[in-house]
């Protein structure tokens, strides 16, 4: 049996469970969470995901930067996002199909919502393989790629700053797309995270 795999990424821990229950009632029964914009990233591209589902407002990177960031990463621009949000204006769905969402939904929303959309996104014959646990062909195009065109210079990057421009995320955004020195796929992965994981210290 084929275990489909979703990643969530919102700081809304009950939404995380919301979704996360409503995923795997539809088939992707392993689910990983993520709170930030930078873990869900370093795990899309560690564990390269069947569907990303992804919220709009979060603390440092906004969904919008979250998505152009995936969309630069050639191991995960072709992995189906489903952007959620409470934010329903034309202004914000506007923007994030531009940058390349394959789907949108507003809260609050229903499980029939969301099984909508999975059916506009995977298509009913894949979405009835995806319960049943039976192989589909992939969706994500890249799967054998090497670790390879990702990040240039990733230790330079610095990323502490509390919150994150649209100037400071386009930026990262290249050097995400940019040549990256071919090495060992484990110690790019490594690199990835050090870029993109928001290392935050315990509070004491």
């Amino acid at each position: 049996m084929v275990e489909y795999c979703a990643l969530i990424i919102d700081d809304d821990i009950w939404m995380q469970r919301i979704l996360s229950k409503t995923l795997q009632s539809y088939g992707f029964r392993k689910t990983i969470l993520a709170s930030n914009g930078y873990e869900g990233i370093s795990l899309a591209i560690e564990h390269l995901p069947d569907i990303i589902v992804l919220d709009i407002l979060m603390p440092d990177l906004s969904g919008h930067q979250t998505l152009k960031l995936l969309r630069s990463i050639n191991l995960t621009k072709n992995i189906p996002v489903l952007m959620v949000s409470a934010l329903s204006d034309t202004e914000n769905l506007g923007k994030a199909v531009k940058m390349g969402v394959n789907g949108y939904i507003s809260k609050p929303f229903t499980r029939t919502t969301v099984y909508e959309k999975l059916l506009n996104i995977f298509g009913q014959d894949r979405m009835e393989k995806i319960a049943a646990g039976e192989p589909i062909e992939t969706t994500i195009s890249d799967h054998e790629l090497n670790l390879k065109n990702l990040i240039a210079r990733a230790e330079e990057e610095d990323i502490s700053q509390p919150k994150v421009s649209e100037s400071q995320a386009s930026s990262l955004s290249e050097k995400v797309s940019s040549s990256y020195r071919e090495e060992d796929e484990e110690k790019n992965i490594e690199v990835i995270k050090k870029l993109l994981l928001k290392t935050k210290k315990p509070s004491e």
